[in-house]
């Protein structure tokens, strides 16, 4: 075979090795600065099925198409959760690209459902950002997202006989990609800005 043969492949293979590393490397979401980014290997969930709290079923598909924010908590949280519930409202608004916005789906779900009935959602959420949904469901249901995604939450033991508990749960919100897989995820203490760049980044990357 000819140099000039020899020369040509190497060059083309040269420049088809770029063209991979390129395209794996644009598809990977860079300098994020609030988010656990899970990439390639975000994890497929099993069908699950909440209620929102206009009463309406909010399930694995019903997800799909936009990027969701679960934050799980119970509108009888003391302190944590209407904190944190006012970064995300914080997040959306400074989120300025419309686009991006539309992109976002944010979903406080209770771990609580005993007390967080549809109308309590309701009620409760109406002192935080207007977009932000609520939903639950029977604890057997609720635990088929909270195991799969690894939240940790339990209930004061002796709350059968109480109509005042507490209820322990994990800070962390979490981030599902527009397949409903989990796909990243926000640890304590989250920064609305910083979320915010990041989403951005990640909804242009895709």
């Amino acid at each position: 075979m000819k140099k000039t043969h020899l020369l040509f492949i190497a060059v083309l293979a040269l420049v088809f090795g770029f063209m991979v590393s390129w395209m794996v490397f644009d598809s990977r979401p860079v300098k994020l600065e609030a988010t656990q980014w899970f990439g390639d290997q975000a994890k497929i969930l099993p069908d699950f099925k909440l209620i929102d709290h206009n009463k309406q079923v909010l399930g694995k598909a019903d997800l799909a198409g936009k990027w969701s924010i679960l934050y799980f908590g119970y509108t009888n949280c003391p302190d944590v959760c209407p904190v944190d519930l006012n970064i995300l409202g914080e997040m959306l608004d400074a989120i300025d690209d419309s686009d991006v916005r539309r992109m976002i789906r944010v979903v406080f779900v209770s771990v609580d459902p005993d007390r967080d009935t549809p109308v309590a959602l309701k009620t409760y959420l109406q002192n935080f950002h207007p977009e932000i949904i609520g939903a639950s469901a029977p604890a057997a249901e609720l635990n088929i997202l909270t195991h799969a995604i690894g939240i940790p939450h339990s209930h004061d033991k002796k709350h059968e006989h109480k109509a005042v508990y507490d209820v322990s749960h994990s800070s962390v919100m979490v981030l599902l990609n527009p397949d409903g897989k989990y796909a990243g995820l926000f640890s304590a203490p989250q920064d609305s800005n910083l979320m915010a760049s990041d989403l951005g980044k990640i909804i242009a990357s895709r």
